[in-house]
């Protein structure tokens, strides 16, 4: 059977159901291409990002339990009922599924069940459906899976990946956790708060080892999960493992020996780039199997574009999907819409919750700038102190000469939604004086950006910092 379109997307995740529906308001004759009705919505909402902010803010709560009496609330200390967490959990992410492939049908947009292949550059064929789809335009939106660590292969018993953890039976007493980045602090958090005994190991010299995170947020949250009771073991990798009874040993690098319930892999993912005919069609990969994209993520074939974890290492959510709208934008004619990973922010859910976007100190030196930092603490800030929340801080670096906004990175209570604020001033090209001149509402988190920048381009005026 053969069908006709002006798209097709195939991967029908987080970037590929954004792009499908941009598209639809565009104009264009658009068609998804996902596995199966269980894995629309991608690694994000199956398997990743919305299921761990579930227990995230699980985690967060018992955190908040411990201190409820600052407000004269007095409990006992909560049960923990993992059936019940689990089937919330669940119900979250069947109900955004749904919803994604119920608007999809209201909506004509169609969703072809099966194994997207490229058999030229205007034809796709759909395993499994045993479809064929003659196209203008094609999207890869294929994501990632999970990457191994040596001689750490997932076995879904012993050694879990980032996938498999979702369907462990009950929670962990004791944890293992191989990797110190973005998913490996988010797990130490959620199981150390869940009341597991948790030591998390990271090869390089510290947490979060990525250039774009700048080494105070990394060191500030890592004071924060060791005062909860995560063992936090930099510069240490897993030397060698053996079954036991009740789970594994494990001895490390450092000498150490230690057992645990299991093992979680939080190393990494690989790009799902192989067996869909990017070879036979000309789309170029890199060495480690990254496609290709230029400034309105278009492949190395003209009328092929990617987007999301397929392009980059930067695999989240969001970047995808503004990957996937600014190619159906340069499908649509239209060259003013470009790629920039620089204004894409970051955003760890941990102890803290950890935000950056643009260049970091470093970074901006490295590039030739002369830096003015402006840094508010969180301490003395009002709201936080009402809420209970005031620990961490706002840092905004600057170019000293134009003050335009380089970068912004916030360590504390709401980080992933006021970085925003800066994410918008950075993309308009804004500066520290329009910063410090902005209203924010008191009391509010938001004041501690407007006092950052201030401190830049007034002066110092906050009496704290960390």
């Amino acid at each position: 059977m053969a069908m006709d379109a002006d798209l097709v997307i195939i991967g029908a995740g987080s970037g590929g159901y954004e792009a499908g529906l941009y598209a639809y308001r565009r104009g264009l004759k658009t068609v998804l291409v996902e596995l199966s009705p269980e894995t629309v919505g991608g690694n994000c909402l199956n398997k990743g990002c919305i299921p761990s902010k579930y227990m995230r803010y699980g985690a967060h709560l018992i955190e908040r339990f411990g201190i409820m009496e600052r407000w004269g609330i007095e409990a006992q200390k909560p049960s923990i009922n993992y059936e019940a967490l689990k089937r919330g959990r669940d119900n979250v992410v069947v109900s955004i599924r749904e919803n994604f492939k119920k608007f999809a049908g209201q909506i004509n947009l169609p969703i072809i069940y099966g194994r997207g292949v490229i058999r030229d550059k205007n034809t796709v064929y759909i395993e499994g459906a045993d479809e064929i789809i003659k196209t203008k335009f094609i999207l890869l939106s294929t994501g990632s899976k999970p990457s191994p660590a040596g001689n750490l292969i997932p076995d879904g018993r012993y050694i879990l990946d980032t996938d498999q953890i979702w369907d462990i039976e009950q929670l962990p007493k004791t944890i293992l956790i191989v990797g110190g980045g973005a998913v490996g602090v988010e797990f130490a958090y959620i199981f150390r708060a869940y009341g597991a005994e948790v030591t998390l190991v990271e090869v390089k010299r510290r947490i979060l080892p990525v250039d774009d995170i700048p080494e105070d947020s990394a060191r500030y949250l890592g004071r924060k999960l060791k005062s909860l009771g995560v063992d936090i073991r930099t510069k240490t990798t897993v030397e060698s493992w053996e079954k036991t009874p009740s789970g594994v040993r494990v001895l490390l690098s450092d000498g150490e020996q230690l057992e645990a319930d299991f093992i979680l892999l939080a190393a990494g993912r690989t790009p799902n780039t192989e067996a869909i005919g990017l070879e036979e069609v000309g789309v170029e990969t890199d060495a480690r199997g990254f496609v290709r994209v230029d400034e309105f993520s278009r492949t190395t074939v003209d009328n092929i574009y990617a987007c999301g974890d397929i392009t980059s290492p930067l695999m989240l959510a969001h970047k995808s999907m503004y990957e996937g709208k600014i190619a159906v934008n340069h499908m649509m004619g239209d060259e003013s819409w470009k790629r920039d990973e620089r204004i894409i922010p970051k955003i760890i859910y941990s102890a803290f919750e950890v935000a950056s976007v643009g260049l970091t100190e470093d970074e901006a030196e490295d590039e030739g700038y002369e830096v003015k930092v402006g840094v508010t603490s969180f301490v003395p800030n009002p709201k936080a102190m009402d809420d209970g929340e005031n620990e961490g801080f706002v840092r905004i670096v600057a170019d000293e000469e134009t003050g335009k906004i380089l970068g912004c990175h916030i360590v504390g209570p709401m980080a992933g939604e006021l970085i925003h604020q800066a994410v918008h001033m950075i993309r308009a090209d804004l500066d520290v004086e329009f910063a410090s001149k902005a209203m924010y509402s008191h009391p509010s988190l938001s004041e501690a950006l407007g006092q950052s920048a201030s401190e830049i381009f007034y002066g110092p005026i906050s009496w704290t910092k960390t």
